[in-house]
């Protein structure tokens, strides 16, 4: 009896452990397929669906309202980080050269409130500007590496652009009723609400064209091209005109003589960065003479950069604070001579110069390295591309030289969404022909078993 019993329990106990083992083995098999099932569903969802949505909302939506491109850039951001932890992929990789270069630029910001002539303002104006930059380290760091995927984004793209174009022109033609209703501005005066608009869709035109003259789809070139200049036709941003004229005479020579683009930008955004305020003031003594041919806008920015350059050349190193140009003060011998300025102020008009004014040499040398670290990392682009980024980038520059404020945000979202179309473009170039291109961040972690790939 006793061998019995025995033989019993022993085949009881072991009956039990493997029903034990068979249960935990299930249960984590469960647990495991579900959790690769919802980090596949977010990769395939959120990761690359939900940027085809927002670039298609940016010359639609951002058309007729240029400061929506924030809330989509910086919403898009925030969507992408959270669907990276609850995927389990925990934080973005971040490109470390521009976290540096942000890094600094945010701690002089912060700094300049010690010796700011309006702290609060400069102190404002700084929160506000570090959370766009992060925002926008996450947006680069966005996973959109199928090719399929930015294939899809580039057509869709191109279709919201030409629909986009298409409904500006018509609003145009009677009268802006949809930018009045959006803008709240009656008539006439909605038609200047266009031009941040089309000042921003020229920043991501030119990877679109990038993208369509690669896949040599002339069609699209030609149609692309006629909405643009039909565009510049009909908007009354004169910096917008300006902007494509340089960026297509900046595109023909890199075609011309590849080798001496890189160069001659390169030292020519030194050269320019670094003698702004002396070209400025030289400039602004001539508005007496200039008068006869410019309008009304052109001679106003003469007249702020004038009494601008001056208040630089008596704070050059640390300048007066961030955000402080508005109120910065205007001598009464300078306002008897403007027909437009009055001792109110107004921001520059010029980000390089402001740059100047409000954070001295310091900030100026600052916003060099940036520039100097996109023409570096355009030379990395395939050489298919380089022309057309060395386009966009001129286009920036002009831009950024008569408009918008240092800490314009929706500015800042524009100049992101143009550099990640070139990026995802220039790695489906890459795939498509079996090159590498440098990466400046490490590759984004990717949880076990997802697209059914092995552990």
């Amino acid at each position: 009896m006793l061998p019995t019993r025995f033989a019993t329990r022993i085949g009881r106990g072991v009956a039990t452990r493997i029903g034990r083992g068979v249960a935990t083995t299930i249960e984590r098999g469960v647990a495991t397929t579900i959790e690769r099932g919802v980090a596949t569903t977010i990769e395939r969802g959120v990761d690359q669906w939900a940027p085809v949505l927002v670039f298609a909302g940016l010359p639609t939506l951002g058309l007729v309202a240029g400061p929506a491109y924030s809330s989509m850039i910086i919403g898009l951001a925030v969507v992408q980080l959270l669907s990276g932890l609850a995927a389990g992929r925990g934080l973005p990789p971040i490109d470390r050269p521009l976290a540096a270069i942000a890094g600094l630029f945010l701690v002089l910001c912060w700094a300049s409130v010690t010796w700011s002539i309006d702290p609060r303002e400069s102190a404002r104006a700084a929160l506000g500007l570090t959370g766009v930059l992060v925002a926008l380290l996450v947006f680069r760091a966005g996973r959109s590496d199928r090719p399929e995927v930015i294939e899809t984004l580039y057509r869709v793209l191109l279709a919201a652009t030409l629909a986009g174009i298409a409904v500006a022109c018509v609003d145009v033609w009677l009268g802006y009723p949809l930018e009045s209703a959006i803008s709240t501005k009656p008539g006439v005066h909605a038609a200047t609400k266009y031009n941040r608009g089309f000042d921003y869709l020229i920043l991501i035109a030119w990877p679109l064209l990038a993208h369509v003259w690669w896949r040599r789809r002339w069609w699209a070139v030609w149609a692309l091209g006629l909405a643009m200049a039909v565009m510049l036709a009909v908007t009354q941003s004169l910096a917008a005109r300006v902007a494509v004229a340089l960026g297509v005479g900046v595109l023909l020579l890199a075609w011309a003589v590849p080798r001496i683009i890189g160069t001659g930008l390169v030292w020519g955004v030194t050269v320019s960065v670094a003698a702004l305020p002396v070209t400025l003031r030289l400039l602004a003594a001539q508005e007496t003479a200039l008068v006869p041919f410019l309008k009304g806008s052109a001679i106003n920015r003469l007249e702020i950069w004038d009494y601008m350059t001056a208040r630089a050349f008596e704070r050059p190193i640390l300048g007066w604070g961030l955000r402080t140009a508005t109120h910065l003060p205007i001598r009464p011998d300078e306002l008897v001579r403007y027909i437009y300025t009055d001792a109110r102020g107004i921001y520059p008009h010029n980000q390089w110069l402001e740059l100047w004014v409000e954070l001295g040499a310091l900030g100026a040398a600052l916003g060099l390295v940036f520039a100097l670290l996109l023409l570096h990392r355009i030379r990395l682009l395939p050489e298919a591309l380089r022309p057309f980024a060395y386009a966009a980038l001129t286009s920036a520059m002009t831009v950024a030289s008569v408009n918008y404020e240092v800490v314009t945000d929706s500015w800042w979202c524009a100049l992101a969404a143009c550099a990640v179309l070139f990026g995802i473009l220039g790695r489906l170039l890459a795939s498509a022909t079996g090159t590498a291109i440098p990466s400046a961040a490490p590759h984004p972690r990717r949880p076990p078993g997802v697209d059914g790939r092995r552990a």
